[in-house]
């Protein structure tokens, strides 16, 4: 568009404070070199980032309703480089490419293939999601047992019966238990019982290990 962007420019300061004009002079001189340079990113965010860096008007400033004329001459610039204010597409951005395997299945002109391939296509894509799921376990555990199916007359519950103590023991049994944790008959011999329930004698070397007493008082109180 062979617009005079020098009377274009005087337009827009008319009326302008003395800033404003300024600012729309450097504004212009940007987008001139911007537009020689064949730039074509004429978006508010990177006009404005670059104009920022070179003391000029920021994309805060131009987006505000007081920047409106600013807004203008940018939009005058992204006119006569046939483009617009929208930020172009990334040329290499992934959300532009089209996979190869899409690409593949546009070019089968049978349908029947065409429904082959795109089930091997669905396939792949179902197999990488379950390997991405793997990768995220930090433990995997296969079972590798055969699978089994059992009746209701096959499956039995199964019942752990304990006996009761009382009966099994005679007194003398029970005495002798008493008397072997006995407080008493330990002092005399020298013996002790630690926190854990062992004993020890004199020299602190273990007679019986830990949970000996406790062991032994848990039997009695089932007695």
């Amino acid at each position: 568009m062979n617009t005079d962007m020098n009377l274009f420019l005087d337009n827009l300061k008319k009326d302008k404070s003395k800033r404003t004009q300024e600012s729309l002079e450097k504004l212009n001189n940007l987008l001139e070199k911007h537009f020689n340079n064949d730039g074509q990113d004429y978006s508010i965010a990177t006009i404005g980032r670059i104009s920022k860096i070179q003391g000029g008007v920021g994309d805060v400033s131009i987006r505000n309703k007081t920047g409106v004329h600013f807004r203008t001459l940018i939009n005058q610039w992204a006119i006569k480089a046939d483009t617009s204010l929208k930020k172009p597409p990334v040329r290499h951005s992934r959300k532009n490419e089209v996979s190869s395997d899409m690409e593949l299945l546009k070019k089968l002109d049978d349908p029947a293939m065409r429904a082959v391939f795109g089930q091997i296509i669905a396939e792949k894509k179902k197999l990488k999601a379950e390997n991405h799921i793997l990768k995220q376990q930090t433990e995997v555990i296969v079972d590798m047992r055969p699978n089994r199916a059992f009746s209701a007359g096959q499956v039995q519950q199964q019942v752990e019966i304990i006996p009761a103590l009382t009966g099994i023991l005679v007194n003398s049994e029970i005495e002798a238990l008493r008397d072997a944790i006995d407080v008493n008959n330990l002092l005399n011999r020298g013996w002790v019982v630690s926190k854990l329930g062992s004993i020890k004698d004199e020299n602190g070397r273990s007679l019986f290990k830990s949970g000996f007493v406790s062991a032994i008082q848990k039997i009695l109180a089932e007695i």
